[in-house]
């Protein structure tokens, strides 16, 4: 899978808490940020075909 550079902004301790707490897992921050990306977009995604299958519906 091909990736894209990005730059994103977050609040220093809160990076810091994250890091200190996944780093025990393992976890690495661009892993964790594709695999809540990946679930944002199938929660809309089943958001979107529910909401076109009630209007399809009435």
């Amino acid at each position: 899978m091909a990736t894209k550079r990005v730059n994103i902004t977050v609040d220093p301790e809160t990076l810091d808490e994250w890091y200190r707490l996944a780093g025990r897992k393992g976890m690495k921050f661009s892993t964790w940020i594709q695999v809540m990306m990946e679930e944002f977009i199938e929660e809309e995604r089943m958001i979107e075909e529910y909401r076109q299958k009630k209007r399809s519906e009435s």
